[in-house]
């Protein structure tokens, strides 16, 4: 059996069960003066993170998903698997609810590839990954939880990721096919939003400071308050827009659980925890995905033995 490691390939960050970083890199043909975060593969210097990349609905039209694969495959056979730098791989990995049906097989066969040489850290890997699994997100994530709530009747569950928000329901354990919608509402789209009304303050700000705010995080530098409040406000907004939307799907939650999972859902915690809307509320961690996705893979690779 070869090393089993998942990975959530959002459009805003790539997520392995040991580290994330933004779905971004910078190549070229010559050493850059850092070398954190760097991968040699195929001859070129990939810088990974910094920027990332626009939105792929697509993830197989290049290779850029795969070659952002590839540090989070060295970091969990270093921090998993004692340091080995050799084997055969089996990758867990999921898609949209929306796209999931149309695109697994090819998404599948993206990252099946022998004798994959490259080097991460400084450090060299010889690789084939021989086989992946792919999974419905958000319903992946709850499988972790899955004896917690196999029992409710009811069980509302909300995955807002990068480009989509992925929404069902789960009736005493069981995935209700019809209850499910996507929306291409992600927190991408808060982001932008509120980094274009700014810019148009003549004021430009990153996405990273534009989350610090969100979260609360003092910002030593950032002095303008008004801008905090529009922040606030627009991300205020966005969630009581997003329940009103889910409600009018059909989506009960003042009386019914929900669980909100992926990195949105985290960054948004605070204001889906305040909301009047909403009743019993539990926000998963934003690796709930990856690990959904180990979990499912495993019982998988068992039962083909």
């Amino acid at each position: 059996m070869g090393y089993i490691i998942g990975i959530d390939h959002g459009n805003k960050a790539i997520k392995s069960i040991v580290n994330q970083y933004n779905s971004g890199f910078t190549v070229s043909s010559t050493i850059p003066i850092t070398k954190e975060r760097l991968l040699v593969f195929e001859g070129k210097y990939y810088s990974i993170s910094g920027e990332r990349f626009p939105v792929m609905v697509d993830k197989t039209v290049n290779d850029n998903f795969f070659i952002l694969s590839l540090p989070a495959i060295a970091e969990v056979l270093e921090k998993k698997y004692q340091g080995v730098n050799k084997g055969e791989i089996i990758l867990a990995c999921g898609l949209p609810i929306m796209y999931y049906g149309k695109q697994k097989d090819k998404f599948r066969e993206y990252f099946i590839r022998d004798n994959i040489s490259f080097t991460y850290g400084g450090k060299q890997y010889e690789v084939s990954i021989k086989d992946a699994y792919v999974y419905p997100q958000g319903y992946a994530a709850i499988m972790p939880h899955f004896t917690h709530y196999k029992d409710v009747s009811r069980l509302n569950v909300v995955d807002i990721g990068g480009y989509t928000i992925d929404v069902f329901t789960v009736e005493k354990g069981l995935l209700n096919i019809k209850s499910c919608i996507s929306l291409t509402t992600g927190i991408v789209t808060l982001l932008n939003s509120i980094k274009q009304e700014i810019l148009s303050l003549g004021i430009e700000i990153h996405e990273e400071q534009i989350e610090d705010t969100i979260l609360g995080e003092n910002i030593s530098f950032f002095q303008n308050e008004n801008i905090k409040a529009l922040i606030e406000d627009k991300t205020q907004i966005y969630v009581e827009e997003l329940l009103d939307r889910l409600k009018e799907y059909g989506f009960e939650m003042k009386i019914n659980p929900t669980i909100f999972v992926g990195g949105g859902s985290l960054l948004l915690q605070k204001h889906i925890e305040n909301s009047p809307k909403i009743g019993y509320v539990e926000v998963l961690d934003s690796f709930a995905n990856v690990k959904g996705f180990e979990l499912l893979a495993k019982q998988a690779v068992s039962r083909d033995r």
